[in-house]
C-alpha cells in the first residue's frame, strides 16, 4: 500500500504510532535518514521529515500530509540511494536551516533564536549571552541526538568521558568541532572545506549569527560525534566535500 494511502484518512504527525508511521519512517531510511521503523512519530522522525520537505521544496511543516505522501512513494520507486549521496546529518541539516539567524538589535533579543535555546537549557533568557553552544545542543536535540549535560559550555563537547560525544580522528561532515577563545571556547559544526583549504564550519554566534565561516583546522582541539550515532566513514580534510558558501573569517564568537 502506498504512503498515500496510508494518510488517507488523516495526515501523520509528531506522536502518531502504527504501520503507516513505520512505512514512512523506512522510505525516509532508504534514502540515508537515520531511522529504523520504530512505527513512532518522534523528535527524530519530524527533523527527518522536514528536512526531507525542504528538500523536495514542499511547505516545511513536519507533518505528512497528501504532498509528502506522494513525494515520498517517489522515493521508494526510486534506486535506493548510494552511500555517498546519504543526506548530511540531521543536526547539521537543522543548523543549515537555520542559515542566517541572527541576534536581536541593540538590547531586543530574537525571540525565535531564545526560544530554540530555552528547549535545550530553559534559563537561557538573552541573547547577548554567549550561544554557540547552546546552538549545537539544540540542532543535536531536535535531531534526536542527546546534548551534553553543560549545553551552553562549548568545551563540555570536548569532555569523552563524562558526556555522550566520542573523539573522531579527523573532521568529517557533520563532525562538533571544538575550539578554545579568550574567556571560553568555541563549538561549531563542519559543513564541509573551502576551495583555500580551511574548514567550513556552520554554527551559531559566528559574527552574532548562524552561518558557514572560514576556520583552520588547526584551531581545533579535537572533532567529536553524538555517542550512539552511526559514525562516519571517512574522517579527514581531503574526504571533505568543498562548499563555496563559506563567508568572510569570524571576527566574534561571543
Amino acid at each position: 500500500m502506498t504512503i498515500a494511502a496510508l494518510v488517507a484518512s488523516g495526515p501523520l504527525r509528531m506522536g502518531a504510532t502504527g504501520p503507516a508511521v513505520k512505512t514512512m519512517q523506512l522510505a525516509l531510511k532508504g534514502r540515508g535518514y537515520p531511522l529504523t521503523g520504530t512505527g513512532y512519530f518522534g523528535g527524530q522522525t519530524d527533523t527527518a521529515v522536514e528536512d526531507f520537505q525542504r528538500k523536495q521544496g514542499l511547505p516545511v511543516t513536519g507533518v505528512v500530509d497528501k504532498a509528502t505522501a506522494a513525494a515520498l512513494d517517489g522515493l521508494a520507486a526510486a534506486p535506493p540511494l548510494v552511500a555517498s549521496a546519504a543526506p548530511v546529518p540531521l543536526w547539521l541539516a537543522v543548523s543549515l536551516a537555520h542559515l542566517g539567524l541572527k541576534e536581536g538589535p541593540g538590547s531586543a533579543n530574537n525571540k525565535e533564536l531564545v526560544a530554540d535555546i530555552k528547549t535545550v537549557a530553559k534559563d537561557y533568557q538573552n541573547d547577548a549571552t554567549p550561544w554557540c553552544a547552546g546552538w549545537v545542543s539544540f540542532c543535536l536535540a531536535k535531531a534526536g541526538e542527546k546534548p551534553t549535560s553543560q549545553p551552553l559550555w562549548a568545551l563540555s563537547y570536548s569532555d569523552t568521558k563524562n558526556q555522550p560525544v566520542v573523539k573522531l580522528a579527523g573532521p568529517a561532515v557533520g563532525a562538533i568541532a571544538v575550539k578554545t577563545r579568550n574567556g571560553g571556547g568555541h563549538v561549531t559544526f563542519v559543513a564541509g572545506r573551502t576551495k583555500g583549504g580551511a574548514l567550513a564550519c556552520c554554527g551559531g554566534n559566528q559574527n552574532d549569527e548562524v552561518n558557514v565561516s572560514p576556520y583552520a583546522e588547526s584551531v581545533f582541539v579535537g572533532f567529536y560525534w553524538p555517542k550512539g550515532a552511526v559514525l562516519p566513514a571517512l574522517t579527514g580534510m581531503k574526504t571533505l566535500p568543498v562548499v563555496t558558501t563559506a563567508g568572510k573569517p569570524v571576527s566574534s564568537e561571543a
